[in-house]
C-alpha cells in the first residue's frame, strides 16, 4: 500500500504544487502590470526624497538620515555603479533602457517585493531601493500554504487509497482462491468502491464457471445413468435370449435387443448434436423459404409418428411469411424435437403457428394433451430431464430434446419457453 500511496501522492501533488506556484506567479505579474505606472510614480517620490538628502550639503550625515527612512518604511538604499545595474540578470531589457534614460526601472525581488533603480543625475551611479517590509516573509508564507495543502492532500489521499487498497487485496485473494479451484468464493468490496465494477464482473464470471462445472458434473452423471439403463437391459435380453427354449422367444428377445441398440444410438446422436451446438461457430443467419422449412419439419415428424405407431393430426401454420432468417439445419432439428414431444403427449392434434414480434420471429407448437405443471417447465430444458412418469421405454426419448431446443434458440440469439396452450395442453415457443 505504501508504494501505491507514494506514487499517487507524487503523481497528484507535483502537478498541484506546480499549478499553485504558476498561478501565484501569473497573478503577481498581472497585478504588477496593472499597477505598474502607479508603482513608478510612488517610487519616483522616494527617489526625489533620497536624492535631496544625498545632495543636501547642509546635512553632513546623509547616510544616517537614509537609515532613519529605511527603518521607518522598511526599505534599503544602495548606491551601485551603472555597470553593475546593467548586468542585473533579473531586469528586463526594456527596464534597463529606462534606467539609462534616467527613469525609474523596476524588477521583482526574489523572495517577494520589488527592486527599483534610478540613475543619479549627472553621474554614472545608480540609486537602488529594495522594498523589504512584509515581503521578506512572503517566501515562508508560500511554503506554509504549500505545506498545509500537502498535508491536507496527504490525509485525503490516504483516506481514499486505504479502502481501495483493501478492496484490491480482497479481489486479489478471491482471484487466487478461484485459481486454486475454489469457485464458491466471491470478492467482497465496499459499496461505491472504484473496483466494485471489476468485483461484480469477477463474481459473475466465477458464478458462471461454477454453474458450468456443476452442469458438466450433472451431465456426466446423467450420461452415465442413461447409458447404464439400456446397457443393463441389453445385457438382460442377451442372457434371456441364450436361455430361451423356443425360436419365438429368442426372436422376441432379439427385437428387444435391437430396441436397446436404437436407444443407445439415439442417445449418442443427441449428445453429439448438443455438443456441436455448444461449440458451433457464431450464428450466421440465412434467408430460407418458410413454407419449405415447415413442410420438411412436419414430414419428418409424421414419419417418426408412423414409425412409433402414433396417429396425431399436425396442423401446418397459416399466414406464413415468405422467408425466415435462421439456420435451417439446427432450427428444423429443434422444431422436429418439439413437434415430436407434442405429438407424444397430445390427445388428438398438434398445431404450429408463426408470429412476428417486432423484428423477432416466434414459432409456437401447441398440443391438446395434459399440459406441463408450471413448476416443471424451466426444469425440462435441462439435459436428461423428463416429465414425471415419462421414464419408461414406451414414452420414448432420452431427455435431451428440449435441451437441444433451448441451445438452438440461444445460439440464434433468442430463447425457448413453455406456457399454457390455447388447445388446453402445453405450448412451446421458440423466439429469435
Amino acid at each position: 500500500m505504501l508504494r501505491l500511496f507514494i506514487r499517487l501522492y507524487v503523481f497528484l501533488m507535483l502537478p498541484a504544487i506546480a499549478a499553485f506556484v504558476l498561478f501565484m506567479y501569473v497573478t503577481d505579474q498581472v497585478m504588477d502590470q496593472m499597477h505598474l505606472e502607479q508603482s513608478r510614480a510612488r517610487w519616483a517620490g522616494a527617489f526625489e526624497r533620497a536624492e535631496r538628502i544625498i545632495n543636501d550639503t547642509r546635512v553632513p550625515d546623509w547616510q544616517g538620515r537614509l537609515k532613519l527612512i529605511e527603518e521607518t518604511f522598511r526599505i534599503e538604499h544602495t548606491i551601485i555603479p551603472m555597470s553593475q545595474a546593467q548586468s542585473d540578470w533579473f531586469m528586463s531589457a526594456g527596464e534597463k533602457e529606462r534606467l539609462r534614460d534616467g527613469q525609474v526601472a523596476l524588477r521583482d525581488r526574489p523572495g517577494g517585493g520589488q527592486v527599483s533603480m534610478r540613475r543619479l543625475k549627472d553621474t554614472d551611479r545608480v540609486l537602488r531601493i529594495d522594498s523589504v517590509g512584509a515581503f521578506e516573509y512572503i517566501l515562508w508564507y508560500y511554503v506554509t500554504i504549500i505545506a498545509l495543502v500537502s498535508l491536507a492532500m496527504c490525509f485525503i489521499l490516504y483516506r481514499w487509497a486505504k479502502p481501495m487498497w483493501r478492496d484490491v487485496e480482497a479481489l486479489k485473494a478471491a482471484t487466487a482462491r478461484v485459481g486454486e479451484g475454489d469457485f464458491h468464493v466471491r470478492a467482497t468490496v465496499g459499496r461505491g468502491s472504484l473496483v466494485e465494477p471489476i468485483a461484480t464482473a469477477f463474481n459473475a464470471m466465477a458464478g458462471r464457471v461454477q454453474a458450468l462445472l456443476r452442469s458438466h458434473s450433472d451431465l456426466e452423471q446423467s450420461v452415465a445413468h442413461e447409458l447404464r439403463t439400456p446397457l443393463a437391459q441389453l445385457k438382460f435380453d442377451l442372457e434371456l435370449a441364450r436361455t430361451s427354449t423356443t425360436a419365438e422367444d429368442r426372436e422376441r428377445r432379439y427385437v428387444a435387443m435391437e430396441q436397446d441398440v436404437t436407444d443407445l444410438e439415439e442417445l449418442v446422436n443427441e449428445l453429439l448434436l448438443l455438443a456441436s451446438l455448444r461449440e458451433a461457430p457464431p450464428y450466421q443467419p440465412r434467408r430460407i423459404a418458410a413454407k419449405t422449412l415447415m413442410e420438411d419439419v412436419i414430414r419428418r415428424a409424421r414419419d417418426e409418428m408412423r414409425a412409433s405407431g402414433h396417429d396425431i393430426a399436425i396442423e401446418a401454420p397459416k399466414n406464413l411469411p415468405e422467408n425466415l432468417s435462421c439456420d435451417s439445419k439446427y432450427l428444423s432439428r429443434a422444431l422436429v424435437n418439439v413437434v415430436r414431444n407434442a405429438a407424444r403427449y397430445a390427445n388428438t392434434r398438434v398445431a404450429l403457428t408463426v408470429e412476428s414480434a417486432g423484428e423477432r420471429t416466434v414459432i409456437n407448437v401447441d398440443d391438446d394433451g395434459p399440459g406441463i405443471p408450471p413448476g416443471e417447465r424451466e426444469r425440462l430444458f435441462e439435459p436428461f430431464t423428463r416429465v414425471e412418469g415419462a421414464r419408461d421405454r414406451e414414452s420414448g426419448g432420452v431427455g435431451l430434446g428440449l435441451a437441444i431446443v433451448k441451445s438452438v434458440a440461444e445460439w440464434h440469439g433468442g430463447s425457448a419457453r413453455i406456457s399454457d396452450s390455447p388447445l388446453g395442453g402445453a405450448r412451446v415457443s421458440i423466439t429469435w
